[in-house]
């Protein structure tokens, strides 16, 4: 064994150098571990734009988003409420202003009413499986994403661009450091 200097000028065989720096890295690792124990995550939604992630909303169990846009036939806003159940997207319902194309109520699918200049269809329970794809309109569609909390703006700078919104569990710092995704474009 070839000796290493040791405290006080002692010389202390190899093996005992090994032996101290293995408890560091193994003190390193529980510290590490104990960290990720009590760092704690959240449920949010990660958007991904043509594959590439683009950042996360923050969305606490029970509450819905909105994807809203304008309807490209008839040109009027349309208010489509999801929410997440055991990491399952859940189309619960939907406001808009007047059936156009590829709109209305499903029978067996809620039960709709109006609500002033809006028929709302509530209760839809539709399934809608474990992320939505979004093809992005061009600005008259004006695509966006709300939460309770933040509204993000889609079209203005992913038009025809592909935008993935699925539900995740995100440590804390990622909400708190990583921010709100916002497109980078001018508006």
């Amino acid at each position: 064994m070839t000796p290493e200097w040791g405290r006080a000028g002692t010389r202390r065989p190899r093996t005992a150098v090994l032996r101290r720096l293995g408890r560091w890295a193994g003190a390193g690792l529980c510290a590490a571990l104990l960290l990720a124990a009590l760092v704690p995550v959240w449920p949010a939604l990660r958007l991904s734009v043509d594959g590439e992630r683009f950042g996360h909303l923050p969305l606490a169990e029970g509450e819905q988003f909105t994807v809203s846009y304008v309807h490209s036939i008839d040109h009027l806003p349309i208010e489509e409420n999801i929410e997440v159940r055991d990491g399952v997207l859940v189309a619960d319902s939907t406001r808009l202003r007047q059936f156009g194309a590829g709109m209305g109520h499903i029978p067996g699918e809620g039960t709709g009413r109006a609500d002033g200049e809006w028929w709302v269809i509530e209760d839809m329970n539709r399934t809608l499986g474990p992320q939505l794809a979004i093809r992005v309109g061009r600005a008259s569609v004006d695509h966006r994403l709300r939460t309770p909390d933040t509204e993000v703006r889609l079209s203005p700078c992913l038009t025809a661009r592909r935008v993935v919104v699925e539900p995740v569990r995100v440590p804390t710092l990622v909400l708190l450091f990583g921010g709100a995704p916002r497109p980078d474009c001018d508006e």
